[in-house]
């Protein structure tokens, strides 16, 4: 809780404003967005394996928020509303699924961290989920894009 009144002393109009904004880049509801661009931009096998890694990410997180169903901070410190249960952070695994995809996809693993990083501070700052929520979607999408990496490779050595 001391991390979430730490941040909210910062709240005044702007940092609000770039805070919902970048709370925006691992909201579900951009997840078409990035495909429908991904579509235009990536070869079809790398845009399938956007695709493929988005969907499972949005499954495994949907799986564990209903498995473990733990609350999320007080709704007295929420600067957005939200519905879901809090562990784990959904923008916190997607971010790390997306950007990290991206990142690696790219070659700019540096600002796809930086994204991570301020999408999960985001979450927090805005007062919906406690830090261990949003390490924990971190360290979830994390596994799974490995997992994903690991397993893209092997089926290629198999070609």
């Amino acid at each position: 809780m001391e991390l979430i009144q730490f941040l909210q002393q910062f709240d005044f109009p702007p940092i609000l404003f770039l805070m919902k904004g970048i709370t925006l880049l691992g909201n579900v509801y951009t997840y078409p967005l990035y495909l429908i661009i991904g579509y235009f931009f990536l070869k079809k096998k790398d845009w399938l394996s956007f695709l493929g890694i988005i969907i499972l990410s949005a499954i495994v997180n949907e799986a564990l928020k209903s498995g473990f169903s733990l609350p999320r901070p007080p709704e007295e410190f929420h600067l957005v509303s939200v519905t879901t249960s809090g562990f784990p952070s959904g923008h916190a695994q997607m971010g790390v699924v997306v950007w990290g995809w991206l990142g690696k996809h790219y070659n700019r693993i540096v600002p796809a961290s930086v994204m991570i990083f301020v999408i999960g501070l985001s979450r927090i700052y805005l007062g919906v989920h406690f830090p261990h929520q949003v390490l924990g979607g971190w360290a979830v999408g994390f596994v799974l894009l490995m997992g994903w990496f690991f397993f893209g490779r092997e089926l290629k050595k198999k070609e």
